[in-house]
């Protein structure tokens, strides 16, 4: 037997163990991890006594556990039942913590298994009870490159929009502060009461809208794209308001704990409401029927209908709304905070596919357009449109074009725009697959082509002399393959004469790496190749490869 086919049976065998652990009501069982999510994942500390003695591993792990455990309970809730709201305790607080760090563990385990199947990794059993993994390539971890590329975009772009904005509509921070210290009051030491106020409500619009900028970055979509008939940017707006009111209730809570000793934040930062009646609460405040009101929040709720698919997503963000019974809600803190939009795209796709498919066309056009934004110069020519090749019995196309009047220079681009996979290993074989297979086999009939014609021919056949009739020399062809989200994939080869970039990857070469070349194009190849991971290795950039070791009861899993 393989080591990777010993430890699954173990892994196995330990989840069978957690599932009698928790022996727990469905409904009580998923209110409860929600709560202790609410308070670990976006305060990021301990803000209530656990039993936890490393909480640092214990926050390592909890990503990965909570998911399996909703997903058991919600087998097993029955959505008629009417249970009433318990608040937590010590013992129940250290039941959860247990529970998903256990759990956490297991599915990080089963993430390794998946790890050796893509050849990243290699386990050997040291022993019954211990498992040593290793890395198979040296450079393992250059995904890691995408992510900084894209905190870059946030950090360095995002944030100065954002400061923009507070300069367009400044706020009295230390008023705000007062005045929901002001507002907020418990009538039992265990619950919070607080009636907001116009000012207050604004405020924290406009931090949602913030928090919205920080998490979405690019949009998936344009805002008039159409899903169940209901504009995009609708579902985008009703997400900013629901940040906001986490981030007050967040303050809000902490403001009250400073007041009432007695304020467990587990007690007050989840809500559970009544469909109907935030369905309602809505519809006033945004002045939208109902059913568009309750079509939005289909797509941002954990139901009986979604559960098994989004839950096996390793890792997965947390939902807004959990549905707990047919007219009941729990409204996460955690879900409103970390990444609604994931689960909001992959609804509009389950629910929405003919909508979902037509707006995923029209992404070419769109990513066309924001690719031009980086050659404002006269002299370059932008094709408008993609173009078809057809040549010896080869069909390919090219998705953008642009020439440099002045240096004679080319520049063909394939456009890829994939969705995010996050940490599903099957996901990321089918982006592998896709991407690399076919920008292999249209890089060699883009060469074959360029080789085989006159510059004259090529600038026609691009319908580069539409716009510059003048064109009849082709000093330097480049080659691009850009795509939306990820690129660096570890064991991925890639061949050097293109350049390959994520969206965010140009943004960042363009911004941050220095040039004084008099070809746009030329120059742009140039700083792409800047960041590539060999590059960014030679320069002391090496990705970050843990020391793990992980003890799931009489067992250890680590590394080398």
């Amino acid at each position: 037997m393989k080591p990777s086919e010993s430890l699954k049976i173990i892994l196995d065998e330990e989840s069978k163990k957690l599932k009698e652990l928790f022996d727990y009501p469905a409904y009580l069982a998923i209110h409860n991890i929600v709560r202790r999510m609410d308070v670990v994942i976006p305060l990021s500390s301990r803000s209530s006594e656990s039993p936890q003695d490393d909480y640092a591993e214990f926050r390592a792990f909890f990503d990965y556990g909570w998911l399996p455990l909703i997903k058991y309970y919600y087998s097993k809730i029955n959505l008629s039942d009417r249970l009433p709201f318990t608040l937590i305790t010590k013992e129940i607080l250290s039941i959860c913590d247990t529970s998903i760090s256990y759990s956490g563990k297991i599915e990080f385990c089963k993430q390794l298994l998946n790890f050796e199947k893509a050849d990243l990794i290699k386990i050997n059993q040291v022993s019954d009870k211990e498992f040593l993994f290793k890395y198979l390539y040296e450079n393992s971890g250059i995904e890691q490159f995408d992510n900084i590329s894209l905190n870059f975009y946030k950090d360095r772009i995002v944030e100065k929009i954002i400061d923009a904005k507070k300069k367009e509509k400044p706020f009295d921070t230390n008023y705000i502060k007062e005045e929901v210290k002001r507002i907020v009051s418990s009538p039992d030491g265990n619950m919070i009461i607080y009636h907001t106020t116009e000012e207050i409500d604004d405020y924290y619009n406009q931090q949602g809208h913030f928090h919205m900028l920080r998490t979405q970055g690019y949009d998936e979509f344009d805002t008039k794209d159409l899903f169940g008939g209901i504009e995009y940017w609708r579902y985008l707006d009703f997400i900013e308001i629901l940040m906001g009111s986490a981030l007050m209730r967040i303050d809000a809570c902490l403001e009250l704990q400073k007041k009432v000793e007695s304020i467990d934040l587990h007690n007050v930062l989840s809500y559970t409401f009544y469909k109907d009646k935030i369905v309602a609460n809505f519809s006033n405040y945004l002045d939208l029927d109902k059913g568009v009101i309750e079509q939005i929040m289909s797509c941002l709720t954990l139901t009986k209908d979604n559960y098994e698919y989004y839950l096996d997503y390793p890792s997965a963000p947390p939902p807004i709304f959990f549905q707990v019974a047919d007219n009941l809600l729990i409204t996460s803190i955690s879900g409103s905070l970390t990444n609604p939009l994931v689960l909001l795209n992959k609804e509009l796709k389950r629910k929405y596919r003919k909508d979902y498919d037509k707006a995923v066309n029209n992404r070419e056009e769109r990513f066309r357009n924001e690719l031009f934004l980086f050659f404002q110069q006269n002299r370059i020519v932008k094709v408008p449109r993609g173009i078809n090749i057809l040549f010896n019995g080869i069909h390919t196309d090219i998705d953008a074009v642009v020439f440099d009047t002045k240096t004679k220079t080319l520049g063909l681009f394939q456009l890829k725009w994939q969705d995010k996979y996050h940490h599903s290993m099957k996901e990321r074989y089918s982006r592998i697959s896709n991407l690399f297979d076919k920008a292999k086999e249209w890089i060699g009939k883009i060469k074959d082509w360029v080789d085989s014609n006159s510059a004259k021919s090529i600038i026609n056949s691009l319908q580069i002399n539409k716009q510059h009739k003048a064109s009849a020399e082709i000093e330097e062809v480049y080659i691009f393959v850009i795509s939306r989200n990820q690129m660096n994939f570890t064991g991925v080869e890639l061949d050097s004469s293109v350049a390959w970039s994520t969206w965010h990857q140009l943004i960042e070469s363009q911004a941050d790496i220095g040039s004084s070349i008099d070809n746009p194009i030329r120059e742009m190849f140039v700083k792409i190749k800047a960041l590539e991971p060999q590059n960014r290795i030679q320069r002391g950039e090496k990705p970050q490869q843990t020391k793990l070791v992980v003890e799931l009861g009489d067992y250890k899993i680590y590394n080398s």
